[in-house]
């Protein structure tokens, strides 16, 4: 590992200080790339040095759009390897992206007077229960406290780290840059490359994201009752896990409900169906855009998964009763933006009312996409951070 570090470091066509950022899994990894693009608009000449530790987000380190000079593995957190990795990139500031911080990484780094920053920090009031265990609290308070700043994603969040730390005044609320990943993912969509031609056309197409077989059971006959009074009405079906068996039981599904079927990597621009079932992961973000409105899966399960790629596409949002796990969902469902369903009528009529009010589809969806795009610009405040470091380099 430490040989194509090396190798990676050597191959570096810029010749400023080096930024280390840390992202532990797939997800941390797309919250990453917002401040590795940033750093690197801001300061070309800084060395990018991405370090993740979950298997789930190395395909993430070949990918031709991470933002990054140099990207491995972070070695295991014992002195000898943190003092080689520490020794062999030199970094004037790490950045952990919300809590996979290790102690002798931190320490070490401290040590070195490496300004230390903790981005995108978060933890909900249930996790809050575990780190305020006697022990753990004083484990995480001593780590912690390496910390040169931590920047919570939000007031509620500042409060609950408030007491984990021995300098809270060194908490700021400099927000979330998933939105920021977000809102660029949107603005850099390329359909063309996803979809047949045919499904890229004006005709109003349901997208049904990351859904579970629960959801499936209130999606598809609200789906094929919807149909009844809108014949031209397509449905994109994204299963959260697209396994052949799943795939086939959804079109076996299907076909009791007389509704044709074509799987994404068998479809062309012939294809004449009313379902396209995507049979791939990673592009969903993407097939939102291609959407009237949009169905948010895991929420008839065990809790909705993202809504903020659909609404960032400035498409009306429905999901189901279970998303008390995301803070999006229920505020966008305080806010009047985000419409929940919880039976086949509920989706019947919450498609039909939006098939027949185009006006009302451009309000929601413009009030989705705002609301996306208020919360986004952490990216650039936690570069700020940066200047004084690498600011005479540029």
């Amino acid at each position: 590992m430490f040989a194509e570090l090396e190798r990676q470091l050597r191959a570096c066509t810029t010749a400023g200080p080096a930024v280390w950022v840390h992202a532990s899994s797939m997800g941390e990894c797309e919250q990453a790339k917002p401040l590795l693009r940033e750093i690197g608009r801001r300061f070309p000449q800084a060395v990018r040095v991405l370090t993740i530790f979950s298997p789930s987000a190395q395909k993430h380190l070949s990918s031709p759009d991470m933002p990054a000079e140099a990207t491995c593995y972070l070695p295991l957190d014992t002195l000898p390897q943190v003092r080689r990795f520490l020794d062999l990139v030199q970094p004037v500031a790490g950045i952990v992206i919300r809590h996979d911080y290790w102690p002798n990484f931190v320490w070490q780094a401290q040590g070195r007077g490496i300004f230390l920053l903790l981005a995108d920090a978060s933890v909900s009031a249930n996790a809050r229960t575990k780190r305020f265990w006697l022990g753990v609290r004083s484990f995480h308070r001593e780590v912690l406290a390496n910390f040169d700043l931590i920047g919570a994603v939000s007031p509620q969040t500042a409060e609950y780290l408030r007491p984990l730390l021995r300098h809270p005044e060194r908490v700021r609320v400099l927000g979330d840059t998933r939105f920021d990943q977000v809102l660029y993912r949107t603005q850099n969509a390329n359909l063309s490359k996803i979809l047949p031609e045919n499904w890229r056309a004006h005709t109003p197409i349901f997208v049904a994201g990351s859904t579970w077989p629960s959801d499936e059971e209130v999606l598809l006959p609200a789906f094929a009752q919807a149909r009844e009074q809108f014949s031209d009405l397509k449905m994109i079906l994204v299963p959260h896990e697209p396994r052949p068996n799943h795939l086939l039981e959804i079109e076996q599904a299907l076909a009791s409900l007389q509704l044709s079927c074509a799987r994404l990597s068998q479809a062309n621009s012939t294809s004449s169906v009313e379902v396209l079932l995507v049979d791939r992961v990673g592009v969903l973000a993407e097939l939102y855009g291609a959407g009237e409105m949009a169905f948010v899966g895991g929420s008839f399960g065990p809790g909705v998964h993202s809504v903020l790629e659909a609404a960032a596409h400035g498409i009306p949002v429905l999901f189901g009763p279970r998303m008390t796990n995301s803070a999006e969902a229920i505020e966008m469902k305080e806010l009047g933006i985000g419409r929940v369903i919880e039976t086949v009528e509920d989706c019947r009529r919450a498609l039909l009312a939006l098939l027949q009010n185009q006006s009302l589809r451009q309000e929601l969806g413009e009030k989705n996409r705002a609301f996306v795009a208020s919360k986004a610009g952490a990216a650039p405040r936690l570069v700020d951070l940066l200047q004084p470091l690498l600011g005479k380099h540029k």
